[in-house]
């Protein structure tokens, strides 16, 4: 395993777990995301002596470490409470990477209900827009940040999946993309594969503590 040197500047974020956009003030929509993978990607990187901020969605995994004075944890609910954060560390200053793990929402209601829709209605037609896309907003607030971002599909062919994250790394300039199948992940596995620049299969993992064992090595050695 590669330590970073404690005297060594710079702080990671981490991105985490699901979010949630209203339907109502009582009932919203979300994605299934357990913040578990995130988790562990903190948990890698504070046990290599690197300081990591976590924004990690309600409900996600909270990382266990033994350093807690390595881990800064904020909670969002929504997508615009995420970007809000996302604001607010870039304009701290000193993040040299980024691991985006979160599961951001694709689509989001149009518009939120100020009250209740009564649960008499016999029909709630609600529309859909697109979000705002994130991993383009941290590209643009930290643009020097050695970036890794996922890519996750459901039943395509691994051919497939790399040409989709190799998409993914080129449109928004990224370090590395972590690319899955739903198919292929499950509480106890978790395939992955880990795709550079050109679009090429550098790596491969089999679990989540090898996938946030194989991105920490990867941040400590643009670290360093």
């Amino acid at each position: 395993m590669t330590y970073l040197n404690e005297k060594s500047p710079g702080k990671v974020l981490v991105t985490s777990g699901p979010t949630r956009a209203w339907l109502d003030r009582v009932r919203y929509i979300a994605n299934t995301s357990t913040g578990a993978l995130g988790a562990r990607v903190a948990e890698a990187l504070v046990s290599r002596g690197i300081r990591v901020k976590l924004i990690r969605g309600l409900g996600g995994e909270s990382p266990s470490v033994s350093v807690s004075s390595l881990l800064e944890e904020v909670e969002v609910v929504t997508i615009d409470d995420l970007i809000e954060q996302i604001r607010i560390t870039a304009a701290s200053g000193n993040i040299r990477a980024v691991v985006h793990a979160m599961a951001v929402l694709d689509y989001v209601p149009e518009c939120k209900m100020g009250g209740k829709q009564p649960s008499s209605t016999e029909f709630w037609d609600v529309r859909l827009v697109r979000a705002p896309k994130v991993i383009a907003l941290i590209r643009e607030l930290l643009p020097d940040a050695c970036t890794v971002g996922f890519k996750l599909e459901a039943g395509v062919s691994e051919e497939e999946l790399a040409a989709r994250a190799g998409d993914s790394l080129r449109r928004y300039n990224l370090d590395m993309v972590v690319a899955n199948d739903l198919d292929r992940v499950a509480p106890d596995a978790h395939e992955a594969i880990f795709v550079a620049p050109g679009g090429t299969i550098i790596d491969r993992a089999s679990s989540k503590k090898e996938i946030a064992a194989k991105i920490a090595e990867f941040i400590v050695s643009r670290m360093s």
